[in-house]
């Protein structure tokens, strides 16, 4: 204490020759150079200074909401920011007038007694202008040369960080003196409190507005399992996924992507399971990214894949959390955008987009019969109108005599040959199709299905079609519904064109070749450097179990191999509690002589 207080003599007795400056004034030192004047891009000292700038970068926003207050007690202005709509009301109350006013005016009467203390021990010179000037200072707590009563630059940091300690009631406190990131976190729904000759100012955080809240995925529905959804907040989402991993290793990593809109990205997986090569390169990969905005997660789908020349999606996304839980289980990684419920995942396989949350809540019987159905529809909606130009047109042996004749009693009369017929009724479906996407809901799917049905008939009436064209249509249109996944669905329809006109030209030799073309470049596409066919191409046996067909749980002992290298095992020993119950109870039992215990 001794040393401390000799310390705090020596500072002060040297404070009248160290704070007089050029006009006289014994601030000027204190003050020292402003920041601004040095660094643009630093807050000044000054809050008049930092508001008309703030105002000026924000174009006089009608939404910025400033309020300037005098802390009497403190001797200064202070100013709290932030934008409305952004910020959670009872967060900014708290912060402002709960927190705060009352902690300024806390620390304000401390630094005076302590200046008064510290008065008290002074000897000469020091002591008496110190008298001297705070005798001129009138009620209003300004000094003798027109500014607010100030305490000394170290005064000024022991106040930031007793403030930053006890202001807790609006969460997160940051100080920051740097005017971009300073409109970062206003912007996100901070509130700023700018201090007057102080060159930093205080964020707390107190994000909130309008947001959607949980519902159930549109777009991925199940009959059983759980019914919450993605919504278009960051933190919501991530909350999500922790609710369901309640593991210290699910890590999260975040990053700002867009100049413009500063979008919130983050990087989710569990260490210890994913393959660390992934991260990194998936770091890598959105470090390089620069463009002006990212609103949506398909903003930066198209600069993760390893290659765009494709129709197939090399990306799977989700805003189901049990299905990103899930995956973020065996390895993978997901990426998470502020904005859009929908969550990417790396590295993906075309074995994913055929796989339902529902597969693994039910039995694996019934699991394995809807998926082998998946995959039988997806080939239907792929191969079929191509199918029936190819027999009509050229192979017509291979249909039985009778229906030959009937086929033929039916296209009698009809303008067109069997491709353009076909071609028309599938180009008449996707517009029906897109119309109902884009219509409002309660009448979109019943323009797509009416309007089908109508315009097949009429078109059978007219003469334009035959009756066969309708029902090959309308079955395909049904089975590329089947798919889980929309994308994969998108894709075999952009295909099923290719395949109608290499029907036409060649017959089923030329789907034969399609198909041949079409399985090697299948083989040929990686997602962040893993085989897009696995465990297909290369053929990986064990992973065989999770493909195709879904095979009992205990029989999945192990994660994808190409996926988690380094944490392999799901199942430990004696983690399948039914076999072992089965084994225990097929045991003799064994009864122990008490005499023995």
């Amino acid at each position: 204490m001794v040393g401390k207080k000799k310390s705090r003599n020596a500072s002060t007795q040297q404070q009248p020759s160290n704070r007089a400056g050029k006009n006289g004034s014994p601030y000027q030192e204190s003050v020292g150079t402003d920041p601004a004047e040095l660094h643009p891009d630093r807050l000044s000292s000054d809050l008049k200074s930092n508001l008309d700038r703030l105002k000026r970068d924000m174009g006089e926003s009608g939404d910025i909401v400033i309020r300037e207050i005098l802390a009497r007690n403190f001797g200064r202005k202070v100013a709290f920011v932030y934008v409305d709509g952004l910020v959670d009301p009872t967060s900014v109350s708290e912060f402002a007038i709960e927190t705060v006013l009352n902690e300024i005016k806390q620390f304000a009467s401390e630094a005076q007694l302590v200046e008064a203390w510290e008065l008290e021990q002074d000897a000469g010179e020091g002591r008496k202008e110190g008298e001297a000037r705070y005798e001129a200072e009138d009620e209003l707590g300004e000094d003798s040369h027109g500014g607010y009563r100030g305490i000394t630059s170290e005064e000024d940091r022991k106040f930031l960080q007793q403030f930053k300690e006890k202001a807790l009631a609006a969460g997160e406190i940051y100080q920051i003196s740097d005017w971009s990131k300073l409109y970062l976190h206003l912007l996100s729904g901070d509130t700023l409190l700018f201090i007057d000759r102080i060159g930093s100012a205080v964020i707390a955080s107190t994000k909130g507005g309008e947001r959607r809240s949980v519902t159930e995925p549109e777009s991925q529905t199940v009959i059983r399992g759980p019914r919450e959804g993605f919504t278009e907040s960051l933190r919501t989402n991530t909350a999500l996924l922790r609710r369901k991993i309640k593991s210290p290793n699910l890590w999260l990593e975040e990053m700002q992507l867009g100049r413009v809109t500063q979008t919130d990205v983050g990087i989710m997986y569990i260490h210890g399971i994913v393959d660390e090569k992934n991260v990194d390169e998936v770091r890598k990969r959105l470090s390089v990214i620069d463009i002006d905005g990212v609103l949506e997660s398909g903003y930066i789908e198209e600069l993760l894949e390893n290659t765009n020349k494709t129709i197939f999606p090399t990306i799977y996304h989700s805003e189901r959390p049990d299905v990103i839980a899930a995956s973020l289980l065996e390895g993978r990684i997901a990426i998470l955008v502020d904005g859009t419920p929908f969550v990417l995942l790396l590295p993906s396989t075309f074995n994913m987009f055929f796989q339902a949350a529902e597969d693994y809540y039910n039995r694996f019987d019934v699991g394995s019969l809807i998926r082998f159905l998946r995959y039988f529809s997806f080939l239907i909606g792929l191969l079929l109108p191509s199918f029936y130009v190819a027999i009509i047109g050229f192979h017509q042996e291979m249909i039985p005599t009778s229906w030959l004749l009937k086929l033929a009693v039916q296209r009698e009369g009809v303008p067109f040959p069997a491709f353009v017929e076909a071609f028309i009724m599938e180009t008449v479906f996707e517009i029906l199709r897109e119309a109902g996407v884009r219509m409002p809901r309660s009448v979109g799917n019943t323009i797509s299905i009416v309007g089908g049905l109508v315009l097949g008939q009429a078109a059978v009436e007219a003469g334009i079609v035959s009756p066969v064209v309708v029902i090959v249509v309308s079955l395909t249109a049904i089975a590329s519904f089947v798919s889980p996944a929309y994308n994969i669905g998108i894709a075999a329809r952009m295909l099923r064109f290719a395949m109608l006109i290499a029907a036409s030209m060649f017959g089923i030799y030329g789907i034969a070749c399609m198909l041949l073309i079409l399985v090697l470049h299948l083989c040929s596409l990686k997602s962040l450097n893993v085989p897009y066919m696995a465990p297909y191409a290369p053929m990986i046996y064990p992973d065989m179990k999770d493909s195709m067909l879904r095979m009992p749980q205990d029989y999945m002992k192990k994660r994808p191999k190409l996926i988690s290298r380094n944490n392999p095992v799901r199942f430990r020993e004696g983690a399948m509690g039914n076999q072992q119950a089965d084994r225990d109870e097929n045991e003799p039992h064994q009864t122990q002589d008490p005499s023995e215990v």
